[in-house]
């Protein structure tokens, strides 16, 4: 599962993630829950919405909408078919389940884990999230023990435990968070990594820090560049020190976390390469994830 700031590259790095796994012979389901197709446009694709879609070979992508999600949760997760059609259907029923607090989060979690664990005609190696920005997404970890505590019984119950046992299991499980070196964004990164690990049962695996800029070379010289070269050398050297700073406050906390929960996070830190084309060409895309470097 992806999160981190809005606008910082979680949905790219997703993506990337995906065609690292497919070049590597895997199936893989890339999963969004997003009020617009995000993904489709870096496959050159349509938006393709509530439907499962092979888009590249070995990729397949939905984007799962509430009211979809919940069907397919009744139907395909706990097998209630016909309930859903006699009760479910109803407005009355509808309005009232979309009011219930957690309910489009436990579905979309439901919908992962059958992905991952109970589809039998598709049978994914690897599901991936592009998920919620980190906020959102932390309120989404939170989702399975508010439901269990809520005082609710039955078939409900009994996946939320399922659910909630699959995404604590490290084994089956990832969180990475996708940051950039900047101050404000390494202190909210520091904030969630820990609310994350203290609070909910998602175990985190890496941190990515996207668009950073490379060291300036020893050998480079003001006086061997133009007149009209200076700005662009002087703006290289200010990101680079700013990043630098950023990177070095982000790895103090990462071994703070550490100290505090007992598990390392690995840092990888992946080059400022522009903006993709869209469709992003594959090429180009595995070139860029096998520049990260582990801070």
């Amino acid at each position: 599962m992806v999160t981190g700031k809005g606008g910082i590259g979680k949905t790219l790095s997703s993506f990337a993630l995906a065609q690292m796994a497919s070049a590597m012979g895997k199936r893989v389901c890339l999963v969004e829950s997003s009020a617009h197709d995000q993904l489709a446009p870096l496959f050159g694709s349509e938006p393709i919405g509530h439907n499962l879609r092979e888009l590249r070979p070995g990729i397949s992508v939905i984007n799962l909408n509430p009211q979809d999600n919940f069907r397919d949760f009744v139907i395909k997760h706990l097998g209630f078919a016909t309930l859903f059609q006699k009760v479910f259907t109803r407005p009355i029923v509808r309005s009232f389940i979309q009011m219930m607090p957690g309910i489009a989060e436990l579905t979309l979690l439901g919908r992962l884990y059958y992905f991952a664990e109970l589809d039998v005609e598709d049978r994914f190696d690897l599901v991936i999230l592009d998920g919620y920005a980190s906020g959102h997404f932390h309120s989404l970890m939170k989702t399975p023990d508010a439901v269990l505590h809520s005082g609710m019984a039955g078939p409900v119950i009994e996946e939320t435990q399922r659910v909630r046992a699959y995404i604590a299991d490290p084994e089956k499980t990832a969180v990475v968070l996708v940051a950039v070196a900047e101050d404000l964004v390494v202190s909210e990164a520091l904030d969630f990594v820990n609310k994350l690990q203290g609070e909910t049962p998602a175990p985190l695996a890496a941190v990515m820090l996207n668009r950073t800029f490379p060291a300036l070379p020893q050998t480079l010289k003001a006086a061997d560049y133009p007149a009209e070269l200076q700005p662009g050398l002087d703006y290289w050297r200010d990101r680079v020190v700013g990043e630098e700073a950023a990177i070095d406050r982000l790895r103090e906390g990462l071994e703070q976390f550490e100290k505090s929960f007992g598990r390392k996070l690995p840092l990888y830190r992946l080059p400022e390469v522009g903006a993709f084309n869209e469709p992003v060409p594959k090429d180009e895309l595995l070139a860029w994830m096998q520049a990260a470097v582990r801070v």
